[in-house]
């Protein structure tokens, strides 16, 4: 014998539809339908399934759901998300290119004293250029002074690779 179809869905009173339209999270409906409706006896999946309907009674009123519920931010909160976020990168972009800059020189000056400390003329084609020396900051006085009194081996050592 074949069975008869269920309801699809069970049958909700009025009430129970304003309670849920008014309610704006799960946990909130659950505790103000246990406070409105002591002596029914649905149980909490009974309940959950009339909060999951929710939209649908909000649309048979007419009524729009909110926007956290839907997901949707206005478009003014994206607007303002997006500029602050394009400040935050522009500023990463600028340390970021400060950064660069600064290695560069330290670099250059490395450069330089390589091939003043092993006295090699013919690499001295690729010179850094002059405005980035002029703003290499100084080193300390006493880093200035140990580097002084180190002199660099006139004689050239070979290169010996061992096995």
């Amino acid at each position: 014998m074949p069975k008869t179809p269920g309801r699809k869905y069970q049958v909700v009173e009025v009430a129970e539809i304003d309670l849920v339209l008014q309610c704006s999270d799960s946990h909130e409906f659950y505790k103000k339908y246990l406070q409105v409706f002591p002596d029914m006896k649905k149980s909490l999946d009974s309940i959950s399934k009339i909060w999951k309907r929710r939209s649908e009674f909000a649309n048979k009123r007419g009524l729009t759901p909110p926007a956290a519920e839907m997901g949707a931010t206005s478009a003014q909160d994206i607007v303002a998300l997006i500029a602050e976020r394009t400040k935050i990168i522009g500023a990463i972009t600028a340390l970021a290119m400060e950064i660069l800059e600064v290695k560069r020189q330290i670099l250059a000056v490395l450069a330089q004293q390589n091939h003043i400390l092993t006295g090699d003329a013919g690499h001295t084609g690729q010179e850094p250029p002059k405005e980035s020396l002029s703003q290499i900051p100084t080193l300390p006085h006493s880093v200035q002074k140990n580097s002084m009194n180190k002199k660099a081996s006139e004689k050239k050592t070979p290169i010996i690779v061992g096995s």
